[in-house]
């Protein structure tokens, strides 16, 4: 027997979780760009990762932890979600809503999907189950760059949602909404809001939200400036370099470094809120997104000699430092906007 969810419309996007997100909202017939969906997840974000069981043993990454379910949270949106521990249980479940005509996101790790073609680990990577053939065991994905579904087998898709032989697991991790059309749960400028101090509270203030061996926020950013120069004794500088660099521009960064995704939400949340145009606040974004630009082309190029330039890591190690206060000054204007009560009472007249 063979399902496949009525109605999904896959369109392409920057970014997974963002693109899977708005693709699934526009099924239930809220119609938000992936753009809007990043920036009222309050999406902007930062992680430093050190860990020599990691592959490599320096990460760093440009979106916050929570991006999935601060969305809902923000959105006033009633989201089923979570992490299955078992497998059957996890395929069942899936199944289960597949079955019902609900497309589910779900969490995956690149490195077990065949048709992502890699040999790295990529965990977190959101892709949407959109049907199954049980008769070929396998299960239809709607990945955000692919513009065909990719036919997956069960084996393939289990190791990719849990695997064992890796430090860290997706844990079955799903996401996905009610039959029946969906509508905000708060005014879009009231969401607007709440996302500015969410997310300006998530780089000024990071708590709870990190993982095992990670740090998060500007105080992560600015400890990989002080990190970057130590590259040069790694083992596996030039992969550590290159991951780096295709984080910012590769991997779903949105653009560079989900910056310019987020400059985008910024234009986009001024046609809503108009005083914010008065803020600059895209134009200090887009600057942001350049000097992440300008990062990656120093760990490019690092990435692709023959042997270790440390004057290249520590020129790296500036830029990032420099960033980091101009990302300061950007949550800053954020943090205040979002308190001026002036801002948004103008935006609901």
């Amino acid at each position: 027997m063979k399902i496949l969810v009525e109605g999904f419309e896959h369109r392409l996007g920057e970014h997974c979780a963002s693109t899977a997100i708005s693709n699934i909202l526009n099924f239930h017939g809220l119609s938000l760009s992936e753009p809007m969906v990043f920036g009222l997840a309050g999406g902007l974000g930062f992680f430093h990762i050190r860990n020599d069981a990691l592959s490599p043993t320096r990460i760093f990454h440009g979106r916050t932890l929570s991006l999935e379910t601060d969305f809902c949270a923000n959105a006033g949106l009633p989201v089923v979600g979570g992490s299955v521990e078992d497998d059957d249980r996890a395929w069942l479940s899936l199944k289960a809503q597949l079955d019902a005509g609900v497309p589910v996101m779900l969490s995956t790790d690149t490195f077990y999907l065949g048709y992502q073609n890699t040999t790295s680990h990529f965990p977190g990577h959101r892709a949407v189950a959109v049907g199954y053939d049980e008769s070929d065991d396998r299960v239809f994905i709607a990945d955000r760059k692919l513009r065909e579904y990719q036919s997956v087998g069960l084996e393939e898709l289990r190791r990719s949602r849990n695997a064992d032989d890796y430090p860290v697991s997706c844990q079955n991790e799903y996401q996905h909404f009610l039959p029946g059309r969906l509508t905000l749960g708060r005014s879009l400028p009231e969401v607007i809001r709440i996302a500015f101090a969410r997310n300006a509270r998530w780089m000024l203030e990071p708590g709870a939200e990190s993982m095992p061996s990670a740090a998060s926020g500007l105080p992560a950013m600015r400890g990989l400036a002080a990190d970057l120069p130590a590259w040069k004794a790694l083992d596996d500088w030039s992969w550590a370099a290159r991951f780096g660099y295709q984080i910012i521009v590769k991997r779903g960064a949105g653009g560079l470094f989900f910056r310019s995704l987020y400059r985008d939400f910024l234009a986009e949340a001024a046609e809503v809120v108009p005083s914010l145009g008065e803020e600059l606040l895209v134009e200090a974004t887009e600057a942001i997104a350049r000097g992440w630009g300008d990062v990656a082309a120093v760990l490019k190029t690092q990435s692709e000699r023959e042997t270790c330039d440390p004057a290249l890591f520590v020129e790296a190690g500036n830029r990032v430092a420099e960033l980091a206060d101009r990302e300061e000054t950007l949550f800053n204007s954020l943090s205040r906007i979002a308190a001026d009560d002036g801002v948004w009472e103008a935006a609901s007249a």
